[in-house]
Protein backbone atom coordinates (compact mmCIF):
# COMPACT_ATOMS: atom_id res chain seq x y z
CA UNK A 1 0.00 0.00 0.00
CA UNK A 2 2.91 2.35 0.75
CA UNK A 3 4.49 1.64 -2.65
CA UNK A 4 1.15 2.25 -4.37
CA UNK A 5 0.74 5.62 -2.61
CA UNK A 6 4.32 6.60 -3.51
CA UNK A 7 3.67 5.77 -7.17
CA UNK A 8 0.53 7.88 -7.11
CA UNK A 9 2.49 10.84 -5.71
CA UNK A 10 5.12 10.42 -8.45
CA UNK A 11 2.42 10.34 -11.15
CA UNK A 12 0.67 13.41 -9.72
CA UNK A 13 3.98 15.30 -9.61
CA UNK A 14 4.58 14.51 -13.29
CA UNK A 15 1.00 15.51 -14.16
CA UNK A 16 1.41 18.84 -12.35
CA UNK A 17 4.68 19.55 -14.15
CA UNK A 18 3.05 18.77 -17.49
CA UNK A 19 0.08 21.07 -16.77
CA UNK A 20 2.39 23.92 -15.74
CA UNK A 21 4.63 23.59 -18.80
CA UNK A 22 1.70 23.48 -21.22
CA UNK A 23 -0.07 26.42 -19.58
CA UNK A 24 2.93 28.79 -19.61
CA UNK A 25 3.97 27.88 -23.16
CA UNK A 26 0.62 27.36 -24.94
CA UNK A 27 -1.94 29.27 -22.86
CA UNK A 28 -5.59 28.31 -22.50
CA UNK A 29 -6.84 28.51 -26.09
CA UNK A 30 -6.31 25.11 -27.79
CA UNK A 31 -7.17 26.66 -31.17
CA UNK A 32 -4.64 29.51 -31.02
CA UNK A 33 -2.35 29.91 -34.03
CA UNK A 34 1.21 28.98 -33.03
CA UNK A 35 4.71 30.05 -33.99
CA UNK A 36 8.13 28.62 -33.19
CA UNK A 37 9.60 30.39 -30.14
CA UNK A 38 13.16 29.54 -31.15
CA UNK A 39 13.73 28.17 -27.64
CA UNK A 40 13.98 24.39 -27.20
CA UNK A 41 12.30 24.06 -23.80
CA UNK A 42 9.42 26.34 -24.81
CA UNK A 43 8.69 24.99 -28.30
CA UNK A 44 5.75 26.64 -30.04
CA UNK A 45 3.83 29.55 -28.51
CA UNK A 46 0.73 31.49 -29.55
CA UNK A 47 1.52 33.91 -32.38
CA UNK A 48 0.77 37.04 -30.34
CA UNK A 49 3.12 36.06 -27.47
CA UNK A 50 6.68 37.28 -27.09
CA UNK A 51 9.71 35.26 -26.00
CA UNK A 52 12.14 37.49 -24.12
CA UNK A 53 15.26 37.24 -21.96
CA UNK A 54 14.35 37.54 -18.28
CA UNK A 55 16.72 40.49 -17.84
CA UNK A 56 14.70 42.46 -20.41
CA UNK A 57 11.45 41.80 -18.57
CA UNK A 58 12.67 42.49 -15.02
CA UNK A 59 14.71 45.56 -14.13
CA UNK A 60 16.17 44.07 -10.94
CA UNK A 61 17.53 40.54 -10.49
CA UNK A 62 19.81 40.15 -7.48
CA UNK A 63 20.85 38.12 -4.46
CA UNK A 64 21.91 38.52 -0.84
CA UNK A 65 24.58 37.50 1.64
CA UNK A 66 25.14 35.53 4.86
CA UNK A 67 26.04 37.47 8.02
CA UNK A 68 28.83 35.79 10.01
CA UNK A 69 27.28 32.88 11.92
CA UNK A 70 29.88 33.37 14.67
CA UNK A 71 28.51 36.85 15.31
CA UNK A 72 25.71 36.04 17.74
CA UNK A 73 24.25 39.54 17.75
CA UNK A 74 23.57 39.20 14.01
CA UNK A 75 20.79 36.66 14.62
CA UNK A 76 17.61 36.88 16.65
CA UNK A 77 14.27 35.02 16.81
CA UNK A 78 12.50 38.39 16.82
CA UNK A 79 14.55 39.92 14.00
CA UNK A 80 14.03 40.57 10.29
CA UNK A 81 13.29 37.86 7.72
CA UNK A 82 16.35 36.20 6.18
CA UNK A 83 15.58 33.70 3.42
CA UNK A 84 17.75 30.66 2.69
CA UNK A 85 17.36 28.14 -0.12
CA UNK A 86 16.15 25.58 2.42
CA UNK A 87 13.06 27.76 2.90
CA UNK A 88 12.07 27.38 -0.76
CA UNK A 89 9.19 24.96 -1.22
CA UNK A 90 7.98 25.48 -4.80
CA UNK A 91 5.18 27.50 -3.28
CA UNK A 92 4.32 30.60 -1.27
CA UNK A 93 6.92 31.71 1.30
CA UNK A 94 5.06 32.86 4.41
CA UNK A 95 7.95 32.65 6.90
CA UNK A 96 11.72 32.19 7.09
CA UNK A 97 13.50 29.68 9.33
CA UNK A 98 16.01 32.30 10.50
CA UNK A 99 15.89 36.02 11.27
CA UNK A 100 18.61 38.64 11.51
CA UNK A 101 19.08 41.81 13.54
CA UNK A 102 19.22 45.47 12.57
CA UNK A 103 22.96 45.34 13.26
CA UNK A 104 23.41 42.58 10.66
CA UNK A 105 21.35 44.53 8.13
CA UNK A 106 23.41 47.70 8.62
CA UNK A 107 26.87 46.16 8.84
CA UNK A 108 26.38 43.57 6.08
CA UNK A 109 24.43 45.97 3.86
CA UNK A 110 21.54 43.54 3.46
CA UNK A 111 18.96 44.29 0.79
CA UNK A 112 15.25 43.82 1.44
CA UNK A 113 13.17 42.28 -1.34
CA UNK A 114 9.46 43.10 -1.53
CA UNK A 115 6.45 40.85 -1.30
CA UNK A 116 5.67 39.07 -4.62
CA UNK A 117 9.35 38.70 -5.53
CA UNK A 118 10.16 35.35 -7.16
CA UNK A 119 13.11 33.43 -5.68
CA UNK A 120 15.10 30.53 -7.15
CA UNK A 121 17.85 28.44 -5.52
CA UNK A 122 21.10 28.75 -7.49
CA UNK A 123 22.99 25.89 -5.85
CA UNK A 124 22.97 23.37 -3.02
CA UNK A 125 20.57 20.52 -2.27
CA UNK A 126 17.58 22.63 -3.32
CA UNK A 127 19.01 23.88 -6.65
CA UNK A 128 16.22 24.88 -9.03
CA UNK A 129 13.56 25.13 -6.33
CA UNK A 130 11.45 28.28 -6.42
CA UNK A 131 9.33 30.34 -4.08
CA UNK A 132 7.08 33.39 -4.17
CA UNK A 133 7.59 35.84 -1.31
CA UNK A 134 4.46 36.60 0.69
CA UNK A 135 6.52 38.89 2.92
CA UNK A 136 9.41 41.33 2.75
CA UNK A 137 12.74 39.58 3.24
CA UNK A 138 16.51 39.64 2.93
CA UNK A 139 18.23 36.54 1.46
CA UNK A 140 21.47 34.62 1.47
CA UNK A 141 23.81 34.45 -1.54
CA UNK A 142 22.40 31.14 -2.84
CA UNK A 143 19.05 32.78 -3.63
CA UNK A 144 18.44 34.65 -6.85
CA UNK A 145 15.59 37.13 -6.44
CA UNK A 146 13.49 38.63 -9.21
CA UNK A 147 11.77 41.78 -7.97
CA UNK A 148 8.18 42.35 -9.20
CA UNK A 149 7.33 44.47 -12.21
CA UNK A 150 4.04 45.76 -13.57
CA UNK A 151 4.68 43.96 -16.86
CA UNK A 152 4.40 40.48 -15.35
CA UNK A 153 2.16 38.57 -12.99
CA UNK A 154 4.74 37.20 -10.51
CA UNK A 155 2.91 33.88 -10.39
CA UNK A 156 3.36 33.51 -14.14
CA UNK A 157 7.13 33.97 -13.68
CA UNK A 158 7.04 31.56 -10.73
CA UNK A 159 5.38 28.86 -12.85
CA UNK A 160 7.71 29.64 -15.78
CA UNK A 161 10.68 28.80 -13.56
CA UNK A 162 9.05 25.51 -12.59
CA UNK A 163 8.55 24.73 -16.28
CA UNK A 164 12.15 25.70 -17.13
CA UNK A 165 13.82 23.78 -14.28
CA UNK A 166 15.34 21.08 -16.52
CA UNK A 167 16.66 23.73 -18.89
CA UNK A 168 18.28 25.63 -16.01
CA UNK A 169 19.86 22.49 -14.58
CA UNK A 170 21.27 21.59 -18.00
CA UNK A 171 22.86 25.05 -18.16
CA UNK A 172 24.33 24.74 -14.63
CA UNK A 173 28.07 24.28 -14.11
CA UNK A 174 30.36 22.82 -11.45
CA UNK A 175 31.22 19.24 -10.56
CA UNK A 176 30.30 18.21 -7.05
CA UNK A 177 27.86 21.08 -6.56
CA UNK A 178 26.15 22.31 -9.77
CA UNK A 179 25.54 26.05 -9.87
CA UNK A 180 22.92 28.13 -11.68
CA UNK A 181 24.50 31.56 -11.89
CA UNK A 182 22.61 34.84 -11.96
CA UNK A 183 23.92 35.27 -15.49
CA UNK A 184 22.24 32.02 -16.58
CA UNK A 185 18.98 33.15 -15.00
CA UNK A 186 19.16 36.60 -16.59
CA UNK A 187 19.72 35.04 -20.03
CA UNK A 188 16.83 32.57 -19.66
CA UNK A 189 14.27 33.22 -22.39
CA UNK A 190 10.70 33.06 -21.15
CA UNK A 191 7.28 33.24 -22.83
CA UNK A 192 5.51 36.56 -22.23
CA UNK A 193 1.78 36.71 -23.01
CA UNK A 194 -0.23 39.94 -22.58
CA UNK A 195 -0.78 40.64 -18.86
CA UNK A 196 -4.53 40.01 -19.05
CA UNK A 197 -3.84 36.57 -20.53
CA UNK A 198 -1.20 35.85 -17.86
CA UNK A 199 -3.82 36.54 -15.18
CA UNK A 200 -6.34 34.17 -16.80
CA UNK A 201 -3.71 31.42 -17.14
CA UNK A 202 -2.75 31.78 -13.47
CA UNK A 203 -6.38 31.55 -12.29
CA UNK A 204 -6.87 28.32 -14.22
CA UNK A 205 -3.46 26.82 -13.40
CA UNK A 206 -3.59 27.63 -9.69
CA UNK A 207 -6.95 25.89 -9.35
CA UNK A 208 -5.60 22.72 -11.03
CA UNK A 209 -2.34 22.76 -9.06
CA UNK A 210 -4.13 23.31 -5.74
CA UNK A 211 -6.29 20.24 -6.43
CA UNK A 212 -3.24 18.10 -7.23
CA UNK A 213 -1.33 19.41 -4.19
CA UNK A 214 -4.28 18.51 -1.95
CA UNK A 215 -4.32 14.93 -3.26
CA UNK A 216 -0.53 14.64 -2.84
CA UNK A 217 -0.77 15.90 0.77
CA UNK A 218 -3.48 13.30 1.48
CA UNK A 219 -1.30 10.51 0.05
CA UNK A 220 1.69 11.66 2.14
CA UNK A 221 -0.43 11.52 5.30
CA UNK A 222 -1.54 8.03 4.31
CA UNK A 223 2.09 6.92 3.87
CA UNK A 224 3.07 8.40 7.25
CA UNK A 225 0.19 6.57 8.93
CA UNK A 226 1.04 3.24 7.26
CA UNK A 227 4.72 3.57 8.16
CA UNK A 228 3.81 4.32 11.77
CA UNK A 229 1.46 1.33 11.84
CA UNK A 230 4.14 -0.92 10.34
CA UNK A 231 6.73 0.22 12.90
CA UNK A 232 4.25 -0.33 15.73
CA UNK A 233 3.56 -3.90 14.57
CA UNK A 234 7.29 -4.66 14.30
CA UNK A 235 7.91 -3.28 17.82
CA UNK A 236 5.04 -5.31 19.28
CA UNK A 237 6.34 -8.51 17.65
CA UNK A 238 9.93 -7.92 18.84
CA UNK A 239 8.83 -7.13 22.41
CA UNK A 240 6.51 -10.14 22.52
CA UNK A 241 3.29 -8.16 22.80
CA UNK A 242 2.10 -9.91 19.66
CA UNK A 243 2.69 -13.66 19.44
CA UNK A 244 3.78 -15.04 16.09
CA UNK A 245 2.95 -18.71 15.69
Amino acid sequence: MIAKAEKKIEYLGELKQSLITRAVTRGLNPNASLKDSGVKWIGKVPEHWETIKLSRVYSYIGSGTTPLSSQEDYYSEEGYNWLQTGDLNNGLITQTSKKITKKAIDECRMKFYPKHSVVIAMYGATIGKVGLLDLESTTNQACCVISPTQKMNPLFTFYSFMAAKKELLLASFGGGQPNISQDIIKKLRVPVPPLEEQNAIILSLKKECDTIDHIIATQKKKIAYLQELKQSLITNVVTGKIKVS
